[in-house]
């Protein structure tokens, strides 16, 4: 017995004939006969009492049926659900960053993506870089924001954008005249860093050469920590252009001739299910963010 006998049989009993019912059914009613027949095989009872020009349910049918009605109506239930949930998963997804970057990034990226995906609810996911590869790695996170490279053979990049790095000094600072400075001439200078785990701090130490740099004592947890300590005159500090507030008088912002930077990228797992619209929000948010 299966849900299709099932259906034949509230078919006939609706209907009370046999060549409407095999119609209603889309199939031939020799076959539907067939079908009803061995029903009743498997269930050891008529169904139906036949008749020339009519057909009767048995008592047996007669107590079958609300059981076959309810046991389709759950299906039915079952499957509406299931279109319900899928069509809720299809619209939305969910984006990660790392701290130095996500809150800079992420609500214009938000904006833009909503001006193209109205539909598309974003769940959003800020976490350092390793806790976001593996997240991707585990198909619990659609996609990320990351600072290459990204080494992994599962995962899909694709570059957004160039973030240069300036170097922050408090406005009082002896640099803080120079419109660009060499990396050396800050040298021996109170480097303020993120903490550990933080890709930004792994980054500033392939930058700044720590037999020549003194790194301080204190290691923030963000970025806004780390521009509080600058505005005190406590130390100096990498900052991304992402992060730059020009409109801050108390810390001054200058070029390196150097010109170090983090090239930025959208990634995602290569045999993600929606690599399509991944693919087409990377064309979308592939230029830089208005910092």
């Amino acid at each position: 017995m299966n849900l299709r006998d099932l259906s034949y049989l509230v078919a006939v009993a609706d209907l009370r004939n046999f060549s409407q019912a095999a119609g209603q059914c889309s199939i031939g009613q020799p076959t539907l006969s067939t079908q009803i027949k061995k029903l009743e095989d498997y269930l050891g009872v008529d169904l139906f009492v036949r008749e020339k020009n009519s057909v009767e349910l048995t008592d047996a049918c007669q107590e079958i049926l609300p059981i076959a009605r309810r046991i389709l109506a759950d299906i039915q239930s079952i499957r509406q659900t299931a279109a319900h949930v899928g069509d809720r998963h299809r619209n939305m997804l969910s984006l990660g960053a790392f701290p130095s970057l996500a809150s800079y990034v992420l609500p214009e990226y938000v904006f833009r993506i909503k001006q193209h995906f109205p539909e598309l609810k974003l769940q959003l996911v800020e976490e350092k870089t390793d806790s976001l590869i593996r997240l991707l790695l585990d198909k619990k996170l659609d996609a990320a924001l990351l600072a290459l490279p990204v080494e992994h053979e599962l995962l899909e990049c694709r570059t957004l954008f160039e973030d240069p790095f300036t170097l922050a000094v408090c406005a009082d600072h002896p640099l803080a005249r120079l419109e660009e400075v060499d990396l050396n001439m800050a040298a021996k200078e109170d480097l303020l860093l993120l903490d550990e785990g933080h890709c930004l701090r792994d980054q500033a130490l392939k930058l700044c050469d720590p037999s020549r740099f003194v790194e301080h004592d204190f290691r923030a947890s963000s970025l806004e920590t780390l521009r509080f300590m600058v505005k005190n005159g406590v130390g100096v500090t990498l900052m991304p252009s992402v992060a730059v507030q020009p409109e801050d008088n108390d810390i001054r912002y200058i070029a390196i001739r150097q010109r170090p930077s983090r090239i930025i990228a959208l990634v995602w797992q290569r045999a993600h299910p929606r690599s399509a619209i991944l693919e087409t929000l990377a064309k979308l948010l592939a230029y830089k963010p208005v910092p």
